[in-house]
C-alpha cells in the first residue's frame, strides 16, 4: 500500500515538474522571439548600436551558405556568385548595415529549440534593399542566454 502511494506522489510531482519546464521553455522561446525581432527592428531602423548586441563577438565569422536555387538565380547576372561567403571579412557585423539604402530581413516559418540556456533558432528569410529582395534561404542562429545576459 505505501508503495502505490509513493508511487502516485512521485507521478503527480513528475507531471507538475513537466508542467513548469513547459511553461518556462514557452517563456525562453518568447524572449528569442523577441531578439529575433530585435534584429529585424535594428536592419530597418538602421540601429547598429543593438544590432551589434545581438552577436557574440566581432571576431567570429558570419558566414551564409546559398542553397542552389539562390545560387543559380543570383549567377544569372554574376556568373562567379558565390556558395558561401565568409563575411567576417567585412568587419563586424553592424558594417552590414547600410548608411544609405533601405533594408529588411523578412523572416518566416520561425522555429525555436530551448533548454533555456543554449537555443538553435531556424527560419525562412529573404533579404531586401530598396525593396528589391537580394538574398533568400534558410538561416540558422546559435543563442546562447548567458552571453545575452553579459551584453547588458
Amino acid at each position: 500500500m505505501k508503495i502505490s502511494h509513493l508511487l502516485v506522489a512521485f507521478v503527480a510531482l513528475a507531471l507538475s515538474c513537466s508542467t513548469i519546464a513547459r511553461e518556462n521553455t514557452q517563456v525562453y522561446k518568447n524572449e528569442i522571439r523577441a531578439v529575433v525581432e530585435s534584429f529585424r527592428l535594428a536592419i530597418i531602423n538602421k540601429d547598429k548600436a543593438t544590432f551589434k548586441l545581438l552577436f557574440y563577438s566581432d571576431k567570429i565569422p558570419w558566414i551564409p551558405v546559398f542553397s542552389d536555387e539562390m545560387v543559380a538565380e543570383q549567377r544569372k547576372t554574376k556568373a562567379d556568385f558565390p556558395r558561401s561567403v565568409d563575411f567576417g571579412q567585412f568587419g563586424p557585423p553592424e558594417n552590414m548595415i547600410s548608411d544609405k539604402e533601405k533594408q529588411e530581413e523578412k523572416m518566416s516559418d520561425i522555429k525555436i529549440e530551448t533548454d533555456g540556456y543554449l537555443a538553435s533558432v531556424h527560419f525562412k528569410y529573404s533579404d531586401h534593399r530598396n525593396g528589391v529582395k537580394k538574398a533568400f534561404g534558410t538561416e540558422a542562429w546559435d543563442y546562447l542566454q548567458s552571453t545575452q545576459e553579459n551584453h547588458k
